[in-house]
């Protein structure tokens, strides 16, 4: 007869072991109640609601930043609570989900489809890696510096997208040779976030390395042009909206100022990053050795890359047309953000940024351009010895099936959210909160008080999208540098490329929205990395404001004539 378990065989367990159990399973939970809770007196400061979308806007960068709910669930928090707040009086659900950031993401993600659809970029992965062999610096230092010099002179999210699929392809190839692993195995991976299935598995630090390099590339050169980036395009309307007696921004005095920054900015970039992620400078580190390949594995992995290649064949009619679209397509951005800055009279801030109508044309001769052509095998002579006529019609380069399995649709929800909580703050008068708090330092030595205009507005455009942080930001920083008598052009300028630089969150920019997204990066991994970057990215945007600026615009520490003859009711007036 089988005795009963005594006492002394029970597992004990006490109290502080069960809370600490109860923590560690639940400590999401825990974030998401505790934290309305603990922010809400930030809500009862002042009288109207600008410290209301405030706290809100709190809550959603604790979310974000703790990951404790998917990054397009958290963006819902601002629409659903402002909504049922009543504090929003605009309607700018609508307008946030039709911005142009977004709807360039949503084209270029399609042609990226298309781009994979096509194995166009498979070709390019090998031929790539048959020219510049396998070593990780050398890629590195070629998709980086590429995408930067492709973000010059494309939108930075254009230049993105285009990269996204190529580095895949170079990835998968790396991966088929057993050089390196792109993901995790599923065994391997303990899942630490709710949002994570399966399907999803964790990216290894090589995958992690490349994507966040590229996506942080397209963001340095997208500041290098006017046309490389949305928020130098929304600075320069700004500025000759509110100032018009002052100095043009032209296309080579804004690439003269911004060069020399980026390429240090690039070389810092890819130092850290092979640091961080490859041992570089380390060369007894883990991952040092581990990527080391000896002269033998170097030329027998040439020899597969060479029958790789032989095998694709040549260059298929897909291929060619799926390259002459994605061609077209940056040759038409480029000339319509031309042509609007040489033809717009800058008398409303809507009528500059309309670049996303160039991938939809794309798109849609994507959609109704064939694969192959087939077809015209029913309008040649036929004989005994032809070939069959086809039987079913032939493929087009791209179908709705591809987009809705191939799309991340949660990336939408991340962008649209991420305008619109800013817009909201904008809307609430809670930028004029934000210049109150830069007064504070308004005494200080001016390249000083700069340097904290840069600080403040890289802290914030991490937490919503870049371009709606410059829109919103804009008049208070030009207002600032009225009162403080220091050049608006100065303080316009170091704030438009802070925001332009956001590294650590996906919400600081779409570039980051699409990578993290494309292969599945945790927002941990993406502030992690972003440290160095971020550091290096603030003393450099710094000299190149207070520093090199001088070469080019002598005044741009003082206060000039021009600036004397704008009265806050003019500005006012002009934002209107």
């Amino acid at each position: 007869m089988e005795s009963e378990p005594s006492e002394s065989n029970l597992l004990i367990i006490t109290k502080r072991d069960r809370l600490k159990l109860f923590v560690k399973l639940y400590w999401r939970s825990i974030v998401l109640i505790t934290t309305p809770i603990i922010l809400i007196p930030i809500a009862f400061i002042g009288a109207n609601n600008a410290y209301r979308c405030f706290y809100i806007f709190l809550i959603s960068i604790v979310y974000w930043v703790s990951d404790i709910m998917h990054p397009s669930i958290t963006s819902m928090i601002p629409i659903g609570f402002y909504s049922l707040m009543h504090m929003m009086e605009k309607e700018y659900v609508t307008q946030a989900y039709i911005k142009n950031e977004l709807l360039d993401c949503l084209g270029i993600m399609i042609v990226g489809v298309a781009i994979e659809y096509s194995q166009v970029h498979k070709r390019a992965a090998v031929k790539i890696l048959m020219t510049f062999g396998c070593s990780h610096y050398r890629l590195s230092f070629l998709l980086f510096f590429g995408t930067m010099f492709l973000s010059m002179f494309v939108t930075d999210i254009l230049a993105c997208g285009l990269m996204l699929p190529l580095t895949k392809a170079i990835l998968m190839e790396l991966e088929k040779m057993g050089i390196i692993e792109m993901y995790e195995s599923i065994d391997k991976t303990k899942q630490k976030s709710v949002y994570h299935e399966l399907r999803q598995p964790r990216p290894t630090d090589f995958t992690v390395f490349y994507f966040l390099g590229i996506a942080y590339s397209s963001s340095i050169g997208g500041m290098a042009t006017i046309i490389g980036s949305h928020v130098n395009q929304i600075m320069k309307s700004y500025f000759e909206l509110i100032f018009p007696l002052g100095p043009k921004i032209e296309f080579p005095h804004f690439m003269l100022l911004n060069l020399p920054g980026i390429l240090i900015q690039e070389a810092l970039l890819y130092l850290w990053m092979n640091s961080y992620f490859m041992g570089m400078f380390r060369a007894n580190s883990t991952i040092a050795l581990e990527i080391g390949m000896s002269e033998e594995e170097a030329a027998y992995i040439k020899t597969l890359l060479d029958i790789q290649y032989q095998q694709l064949g040549k260059i298929k009619f897909h291929e060619i047309i799926v390259g002459a679209v994605v061609v077209l397509t940056g040759i038409l951005q480029v000339s319509m953000i031309a042509a609007q800055f040489r033809h717009t009279d800058h008398t409303t801030l809507h009528s500059h940024i309309k670049t996303s109508a160039p991938c939809l044309i794309g798109i849609i001769l994507l959609f109704a351009i064939p694969t192959k052509l087939d077809f015209l095998e029913f309008f040649k002579k036929r004989d005994s010895n032809s070939e069959p006529l086809p039987q079913h019609q032939t493929k087009a380069c791209l179908n709705w099936g591809l987009l809705r399995r191939e799309i991340q649709w949660s990336i939408l929800f991340t962008i649209g959210g991420s305008c619109f909580v800013f817009e909201a703050l904008k809307d609430s008068a809670m930028t004029v909160e934000f210049e109150k708090f830069l007064l504070l330092f308004s005494t200080w030595y001016p390249p000083m008080f700069v340097l904290v205009v840069i600080i403040f507005c890289k802290v914030l455009t991490e937490f919503a999208s870049n371009p709606c942080v410059v829109y919103c930001l804009m008049p208070s920083i030009a207002k600032l540098g009225v009162m403080c008598n220091i050049n608006p052009h100065c303080l316009m300028m170091a704030a438009t490329l802070s925001c332009a630089l956001p590294f650590h969150m996906i919400t600081g920019s779409p570039t980051n929205a699409m990578v993290a997204a494309y292969v599945y990066i945790r927002p941990r991994k993406m502030m992690y990395a972003g440290i160095g970057p971020t550091v290096t990215a603030i003393f450099v945007i710094w000299f190149t404001v207070v520093v090199w600026a001088k070469a080019i615009w002598t005044d741009i520490l003082l206060k000039p004539d021009w600036a004397r003859h704008n009265t806050f009711m003019t500005i006012n007036n002009n934002i209107q």
